[in-house]
């Protein structure tokens, strides 16, 4: 009986401890799903190009600081594309380049609601913060293989002659800015809507920057590019003009005074870590 009763005092014991636990937490899961795009020498527009959009997913965790302040740290997993025979303007029609890129992102975000939660369940809110990210424009040649354009250098990164860019990093650092709006589904679960914009420090989001286009005889000849194998493949994506006569190498290749951006629209599902109507 003693052992009986010793067992029953251990789990009352036990179950006054948890019944005392609070189980909400201060932590949210963000799953979202939605489309990017981007903007720059081959989508010019300020505003989303839906032909040229892609599929983009995303998960964070955030911490509240505050009822109306919180922290969140993001993954991101998006392509980016654009292709001059979809242009509006015909220049950039007959200038026939093209890319797309996946990209891997890691931000950083302090996120602001604008309304108490505790009074409204429409809550709109900002964020902005700090991110790291991964691109690798590519192209699909005439063959229809693959080719990565930083590897062939199509702007002559990789010319012995000077007056040439130096190769690009692929990794980088960039400035996400953004708002959305969310609606509290039940108790610990919001659907929420949020469109990202990221600045960025890099020209060569789509591989194109320069105010001019390489002498392709240059990639000829240059012994880096002929002992890389890559010299005819440089000659032939660095000008992809089909129509010579009205689009010659002498017009600009891009406009090396603006950086690239990118952006991403995303429907989110949001849960409350350890609250009962949540995880």
């Amino acid at each position: 009986m003693k052992k009986v009763f010793c067992l029953l005092m251990i789990h009352l014991i036990s179950f006054q401890g948890f019944s005392q636990f609070d189980y909400s937490s201060d932590y949210n899961l963000y799953l979202g799903v939605g489309g990017s795009g981007y903007l720059g020498d081959i989508v010019t527009t300020n505003l989303p190009i839906l032909n040229q959009a892609s599929l983009s997913f995303s998960a964070g965790i955030s911490y509240n600081i505050s009822d109306r302040f919180r922290t969140r740290l993001n993954f991101a997993l998006f392509n980016l594309r654009g292709d001059d025979k979809l242009a509006t303007n015909e220049i950039y029609k007959l200038r026939n380049i093209n890319f797309k890129s996946s990209v891997w992102e890691v931000g950083l975000l302090a996120e602001y609601d604008l309304l108490d939660k505790e009074y409204y369940e429409i809550i709109p809110y900002v964020f902005g913060g700090l991110g790291v990210y991964h691109f690798n424009p590519y192209t699909i040649d005439e063959s229809q293989s693959k080719v990565f354009l930083h590897d062939i250098g199509t702007e002559g990164q990789y010319l012995e002659q000077s007056g040439y860019p130096q190769p690009y990093k692929k990794t980088q650092l960039n400035i996400p800015l953004g708002f959305g709006i969310k609606y509290g589904v039940s108790e610990g679960f919001d659907l929420g809507l949020e469109f990202n914009y990221r600045i960025l420090f890099t020209d060569y989001l789509d591989d194109l920057s320069s105010d001019k286009f390489v002498d392709r005889d240059l990639f000829l000849n240059s012994p880096y590019y002929k002992s890389n194998n890559i010299a005819q493949t440089a000659y032939d994506l660095s000008y992809r003009a089909t129509n010579t006569s009205s689009y010659n190498i002498y017009m600009p290749r891009a406009n090396p005074n603006k950086n690239d951006r990118y952006y991403t629209y995303q429907l989110s599902a949001i849960f409350q870590l350890g609250n009962g109507g949540g995880f």
